[in-house]
C-alpha cells in the first residue's frame, strides 16, 4: 500500500481561527480537501490573537481517521508595538519578514527530519523557506510549490501605496523564484507571474482558487431569507442589485453609483441596490448616493454572517462587482453558485469566470460609460437571467469546486515527487 503524501503547508491565517477572508478560506478548504484525498497536511499558521474565543485548532473533519486529520502548528506573528496595527502596511512590513523566517526554519527542519515530502507556501510565506532552500542543497531535492495569490502589492493604482508595498514585492519576488512550481490562480493572469515576480514561465502552473459549493449552499436558510426580505423591504423591490466587498476606493463602488444614476431612465421605481461590507469609504459612498438622488434605492448593509450573506444571495437578481483590481475573486464565485447573472470588471481572474452573453457581462474597470452600457444590455435581456444563472453554476461545478481543484493540486504534488516517494 502506498504511503500517504505528507505536505508542509506554510500560511499565516486560516478560517475560522483568523477571520473570514478569501485567503483564510482558501487555506482551510485546501487543507481539508487534501486531507479527504489522503494527503497528510502539517499546517503552519500564526497564533490567533489572545482575545479570540475560538479554540486553537481546526474543526475535526468528519469520517477521517486521526492519522489524516491536519496538524496545526502555531507561530507568533505580531512583534510590533501594541499601538501599531499588526496588519497595517507598516505593521506587516515589520512582522512578515520575521514571521516568514520562523516559518522557513520550521519547514526546513521538517524536511531534514523526513517528516514531509513537499512544501507548499501561501502568499508572502514563501520567503523564509526560499532563503534557506537557496542556501542549503539538501532542501532542494524536496519539491517546493508557492502560490502568490492576488498580488495586491503589484496591482494597486495608488502611487503612495505602491511605494509602501516595495518591501513586500521584494520578499515575494525572491520567495517565488526559488520554487519548483508557482501557482497562477487563473489562466488570464498566468502571464502576470513572469511579468511581476520574474518567475520562469516554465515553472508556472494554473490551479484555480476554488469555492466549497455544498458548504455555501448549506448555509441558506428559509427563515433567514424571510427575515432579510422583511428587514430590507425586498418583497416589492425589483430588480435587486447586489454587491459584496470592503468599502474601499479600489472596489469601484463610486463608479457603480455614478452608473446607476445614469440609468434611472430605464429603471422602475422599485429598483434597489444592496451593498454588503464595511470600510473607510462608507461615509463618502453614502454622501454620493444622497447627492445623486439614489438614497432611497440604496442600502448599506454592513457586515453579515456567512449564513445571512448566502441567504441574501438567494433574494437578489444581479451581482455587480465593479472592482478596479482583483485577485481570483471569491465574490464572483459566490454569486455564480447562487445562480445569479454577474456584471464584473475584466480584471484579475474574473475574465476566466464571466463570459459576455453567457452568464453575464464584463466591464472595463473604472469606466462609467462602459458599466452603464453593460447594465443597459443586461436589463434589456431579463428573460436570459435564469439561463445565465444556470451557466454560472455549470462553470463553477466543472472548474472551481474544491473537490476538482484539490485533485488538481494533488496531481501536481505527484508530478513533482520522485517515484520512490510514492511507493
Amino acid at each position: 500500500m502506498p504511503k500517504p503524501l505528507r505536505v508542509a503547508m506554510l500560511a499565516r491565517v486560516v478560517y475560522p481561527l483568523h477571520g473570514f477572508g478569501g485567503i483564510e478560506r482558501h487555506v482551510f478548504h485546501l487543507t481539508t480537501h487534501l486531507a479527504r484525498l489522503g494527503v497528510v497536511v502539517k499546517l503552519y499558521v500564526q497564533t490567533p490573537p489572545s482575545t479570540t474565543s475560538v479554540a486553537l485548532a481546526l474543526p475535526k473533519i468528519a469520517d477521517l481517521p486521526n492519522s489524516l486529520q491536519p496538524t496545526l502548528i502555531h507561530l507568533r506573528y505580531d512583534f510590533t508595538s501594541p499601538f501599531l496595527r499588526p496588519n497595517s502596511i507598516l505593521g506587516r512590513t515589520l512582522n512578515y519578514p520575521w514571521y516568514s523566517w520562523q516559518l522557513g526554519q520550521l519547514a526546513a527542519q521538517a524536511v531534514r527530519q523526513g517528516q514531509v515530502d513537499l512544501v507548499h507556501s501561501q502568499g508572502l510565506c514563501a520567503f523564509g523557506y526560499a532563503v534557506l532552500r537557496k542556501r542549503f542543497s539538501e532542501l532542494q531535492t524536496t519539491p517546493f510549490i508557492a502560490n502568490p495569490h492576488g498580488m495586491e502589492e503589484y496591482r494597486t493604482p495608488d502611487r503612495a501605496k505602491w511605494l509602501a508595498y516595495a518591501p513586500f514585492r521584494a520578499l515575494s519576488n525572491f520567495g517565488h523564484r526559488q520554487a519548483d512550481r508557482v501557482i497562477a490562480t487563473d489562466h488570464c493572469t498566468q502571464a502576470d507571474l513572469p511579468k511581476y515576480l520574474g518567475v520562469d514561465s516554465a515553472k508556472v502552473v494554473v490551479i484555480p482558487s476554488a469555492i466549497d459549493v455544498a458548504e455555501c449552499l448549506s448555509l441558506v436558510s428559509d427563515e433567514l431569507r424571510s427575515k432579510l426580505r422583511e428587514q430590507f423591504k425586498l418583497a416589492t423591490a425589483s430588480p435587486i442589485f447586489f454587491s459584496v466587498g470592503r468599502l474601499e476606493a479600489n472596489k469601484g463602488y463610486h463608479i457603480l453609483l455614478a452608473a446607476l444614476a445614469q440609468i434611472q431612465d430605464i429603471l422602475p421605481s422599485t429598483w434597489h441596490w444592496l451593498l454588503v461590507g464595511e470600510g473607510k469609504e462608507a461615509n463618502a459612498l453614502q454622501q454620493q448616493a444622497q447627492q445623486a438622488g439614489l438614497g432611497r434605492h440604496v442600502t448599506f448593509v454592513g457586515r453579515l454572517t456567512d449564513a445571512e450573506l448566502h441567504s441574501l444571495y438567494e433574494e437578489v437578481d444581479i451581482v455587480i462587482h465593479p472592482t478596479l483590481y482583483e485577485g481570483s475573486s471569491l465574490v464572483t464565485l459566490e454569486g455564480m453558485i447562487h445562480r445569479r447573472p454577474i456584471v464584473a470588471s475584466a480584471v484579475g481572474g474574473i475574465p476566466d469566470k464571466v463570459f459576455d452573453g453567457q452568464n453575464g457581462y464584463l466591464v472595463k474597470p473604472g469606466e462609467i460609460a462602459d458599466l452603464v452600457a453593460k447594465l443597459r444590455i443586461v436589463l434589456a435581456q431579463r428573460e436570459q437571467w435564469s439561463n445565465w444563472g444556470k451557466e454560472s453554476v455549470r462553470i463553477v461545478q466543472e472548474r472551481y469546486a474544491w473537490p476538482v481543484v484539490a485533485q488538481q493540486t494533488k496531481a501536481l504534488y505527484h508530478a513533482l515527487l520522485p517515484r520512490e516517494k510514492l511507493s
